[in-house]
């Protein structure tokens, strides 16, 4: 990252104080914006919903035989993930489409192999 990006962000990422409830101070960073991002209006973002024919083709995984107890539910299939230092664990539906259900993220660490 470019020191001057890094000095854009962090004065972006620095609050504006207010002397009174509807009253915004802004500070050099934000002259010649048309508003503060706090003023602007909220807007809802769709979310596209993965469903398991994407999945399987663009992310690498392996098929889990069950589910992990905490996701099982009738009608639902598991895959694994491996990123980064985390486990990943992704719960589709057999129905339909196949859409995501569920996400749980394990620390890689918390694996423990039975001692033979």
């Amino acid at each position: 990252m470019t020191p001057k990006l890094t000095l854009a962000l962090c004065l972006l990422a620095a609050p504006a104080l207010a002397s009174q409830p509807g009253e915004y101070k802004t500070g050099p960073q934000t002259e010649h914006v048309a508003a503060p991002i706090n003023l602007a209006p909220a807007r809802p973002v769709p979310m596209a919903v993965m469903n398991y024919a994407t999945f399987e083709a663009t992310v690498d995984h392996a098929d889990l035989a069950d589910c992990p107890p905490a996701m099982a539910q009738p009608g639902r299939f598991c895959r694994l993930v491996l990123h980064g230092e985390a486990l990943h664990v992704f719960g589709f539906s057999e129905d339909g489409d196949q859409p995501l259900q569920a996400v749980m993220e394990l620390p890689v660490d918390s694996l423990q192999f039975a001692a033979h």
